[in-house]
């Protein structure tokens, strides 16, 4: 708003400036006038440009369910997350930017039409056949996964291991009293199979008649709070037995069989507790197998951590250093507990997790402290994150990821959350690759990894209340549903080629359930392969290449464009995760700007396009009657401003009279944002359209921003503000939707 002041000065929005000024400010309200005014003019053509844009898109998000389950990755799956493809692909415009102009340059245009026109029609059978498929090709029904054996066991379940091994207890206890031989029977049962490996009774008097196991490198070590056996893991066999107390004089008790048993007995005095659950190791210093040394190590029920040296070919153990685990309850809320390598132990229960370095010997007390412990040296301590969300299932094995990591950890919540972490060369590394977010209601019953289809890579199974689920490749995607209502409550899943079994027990009885698992049982989406579907497909995609040639209107090259375009954006999209995609746009747009404002090699392109009328450009006529056959302006002659010859006459720039007016943009500023939209849908488990949608939403207000630009009659390069909108919209939505996970897919070179 302009208005009169005093003679020195005009007032410009609350601004006081000099009366020479006026001028400017007039021209420069005149020209936000006008680029007002054009943009109005030419909002016919900037709306079907933004519906193109999104069809393009949309068509995109349609099609990635084919291509993901064909395995249509451009550098196979281990690629999505290599960066050198970019390079190649970057590599790969500037080469194919290059043949263009220099065949252009020496009046090739026959070779520069039918040879795009090979391509074109290729890129248009990657979106005409898949989509004939989903169009026509029905869903074939998913058969049903039943189970086929179900057995109640009075056994108690007191170890199971991830491949399927339990080890259960039969106490000789009725009516609260033991029988005469006063015993548990141990007994290895695999979940597949109805048959006893093996069994071993286990006199043990004077301790409690439930048992605990650990399971370690060297054997099955079993304990009672008084007792402590070591069994062979094939056989069964006892290969070794120490005692947690000392015996005492007096307190003799008489068998109904007339034997004397000592009930005197009191727990070792380095011992605040009784033994919890123990672990056995052998050790070789010397590096004679036939000379071993060990020692037993003890979880006490007030979480301590004590080592008993133990001797070759004796009972004998001998008290050696004791320290103090993180106050985290082990012994009350015990969830598994096994040796992970020759020097570690991994002890988990529903508030946390340790994993704990096996020490020889401990630190000396360092001012004669009567209450000082040494604390446990661990190479991990994890807790959960709130006294409401117990840790509900775990589980571990090799990584589908990587398989030189060690073995991947796999925790499930009361919540419903899922957190992995990798052990590797005895650290501890989150696994950032997982992205499920609050994708499965709580609480999580069971994790399994697994090799179902025997690929020697893992899946991931996940069981909750509404059912199981089945993870497969590093995508995760969910390959298998099985409904609630076809399985019971579990706790425990293992799975092998042909076979899902669960298993839920406790101290007194236990629960096993079988049943045969096929191919048939997958979720079935994307590819289902049909030869009538690919005919119709075929065709479709020679009659538009037909009119094309013919005819090249309009509506024929924005019909093909359109389809071209969303074939090759998710072609792309599938092959490359968002942080790749992201860099591979903010190079294309450096590239892009350069190529307009600074060699200009990109208009000439655009003049040999238009002049061939090939789809790869998208054409939005401003009125109706336009025709691309009489499109004969350069899009560089249409940048210039002519001017008067006049001297006198002040520059005033020309618009060129035409009958009917168009716009035009490269499909590549469409295709390269369709990219990031179909890459986030595709690598994001959780909330993944959200983000696409966000950079889909970011694209279109960067392109607001270019339509500014054209409507002031300049061509511009469309990545810069395409791209960055695009990128802008994914950081924005991948933080609100999803969170810093959103951007982690551990790329690589």
């Amino acid at each position: 708003m302009i208005r009169k002041l005093p003679p020195l000065s005009v007032q410009f929005m609350g601004e006081a400036i000099p009366t020479d000024n006026i001028e400017r400010v007039e021209r420069e309200l005149a020209k936000e006038d006008s680029l007002f005014a054009n943009m109005l003019e030419q909002a016919p053509g900037m709306v079907g440009m933004a519906c193109m844009f999104v069809v393009t898109i949309g068509i995109g998000i349609w099609l990635r369910p084919f291509f993901d389950e064909a395995g249509l990755y451009a550098f196979g799956e281990s690629g999505t997350t290599q960066g050198r493809w970019i390079i190649m692909e970057l590599l790969a415009i500037f080469a194919f930017t290059f043949v263009i102009l220099w065949l252009a340059k020496n009046h090739m245009e026959k070779i520069i039409k039918y040879g795009l026109l090979v391509v074109l029609f290729l890129a248009l059978c990657y979106t005409t056949v898949p989509g004939a498929h989903l169009l026509l090709v029905d869903d074939p029904v998913v058969e049903t996964f039943v189970f086929i054996s179900e057995n109640e066991i009075e056994e108690g379940l007191v170890f199971t291991s991830t491949s399927g091994e339990m080890l259960t207890q039969i106490s000789n206890w009725e009516d609260g009293e033991w029988y005469v031989n006063r015993t548990v029977v141990i007994s290895k049962r695999s979940a597949f199979s109805d048959n006893i490996s093996w069994e071993q009774t286990l006199d043990v008097w004077p301790g409690e008649p439930e048992v605990n196991v650990v399971e370690g490198e060297y054997a099955y070590t079993v304990n009672n709070a008084a007792w402590v056996w070591s069994l062979d893991k094939q056989s069964g066999e006892v290969l070794s037995k120490y005692q947690c107390f000392e015996s005492a004089e007096g307190g003799n008790e008489t068998n109904p069989d007339g034997t004397i048993v000592n009930t005197n007995v009191t727990i070792y005095s380095n011992l605040q507790g009784l033994c919890g659950y123990v672990l056995e190791v052998i050790e070789h210093p010397t590096g004679e197998l036939n000379d071993p040394k060990g020692a037993i190590y003890i979880i006490t029920q007030v979480d301590e951590f004590v080592r008993y040296n133990t001797f070759h070919g004796t009972n004998v153990t001998m008290w050696q250093a004791k320290w103090a685990l993180p106050p985290i309850f082990f012994y009350e809320n015990p969830m598994h507990i096994s040796q992970f390598d020759e020097k570690h132990l991994y002890i988990g229960s529903n508030i946390g997790s340790i994993i704990v370095e096996l020490e020889e010997t401990a630190d000396a007390n360092p001012g004669l402290d009567p209450v000082w412990v040494d604390e446990a040296r661990d190479t991990w301590y994890f807790t959960r994150s709130s006294a409401q969300d117990n840790i509900t299932a775990f589980t571990y094995g090799e990584s589908m990821y990587d398989d030189k990591i060690d073995r991947l950890m796999v925790f499930g919540f009361a919540s419903g959350k899922i957190q992995a972490f990798n052990w590797d060369n005895q650290e501890v590394v989150e696994e950032t690759r997982m992205h499920f977010g609050d994708y499965f209601e709580g609480p999580i019953s069971a994790l399994s990894l697994q090799d179902e289809n025997g690929d020697d890579w893992n899946e991931l199974w996940i069981g909750t209340d509404d059912g199981l689920h089945g993870l497969y490749y590093t995508s995760l995607i969910e390959k298998v549903t099985i409904d609630g209502d076809s399985i019971e409550d579990f706790t425990y899943l293992v799975i092998d080629n042909s076979t899902i079994a669960t298993i839920n027990g406790n101290v007194t009885s236990l629960s096993l359930n079988a049943g045969p698992f096929s191919d048939d049982m997958y979720n079935i989406s994307g590819l289902q392969w049909s030869d009538t579907a690919f005919l119709i497909g075929f065709a479709l995609a020679v009659l538009l290449m037909a009119a094309l040639i013919i005819r090249p209107e309009w509506y024929v090259v924005n019909t093909v464009g359109i389809l071209v375009g969303a074939g090759v954006i998710v072609m792309l999209g599938v092959t490359f995760v968002p942080t790749l995609i992201l860099i591979f746009m903010v190079l294309a747009a450096i590239y892009d700007a350069w190529a307009v404002y600074r060699s200009k090699h990109m208009l000439d392109l655009a003049d040999t396009m238009i002049g061939l009328n090939l789809p790869i450009l998208l054409v939005a006529p401003q009125e109706k009657g336009y025709s691309l056959l009489d499109e004969q302006d350069s899009v560089r002659e249409s940048a210039v401003a002519t001017t008067s010859t006049d001297s006198t006459s002040p520059a005033m720039p020309v618009k060129r009279k035409k009958p009917k007016e168009a716009m035009f943009m490269g499909l590549g500023d469409v295709i390269f944002p369709g990219m990031l939209v179909v890459s986030c849908v595709q690598y994001i488990a959780v909330d993944g359209l959200a983000v696409g949608i966000s950079a889909l939403i970011g694209g279109l207000f960067g392109y607001l921003v270019l339509m500014g630009f054209v409507a002031s009659g300049r061509p511009q390069a469309g990545l810069p503000l395409l791209n960055g909108g695009a990128i802008l919209g994914y950081i924005i939505g991948g933080l609100i939707f999803v969170g810093t996970a959103a951007f982690t897919f551990g790329i690589s070179l």
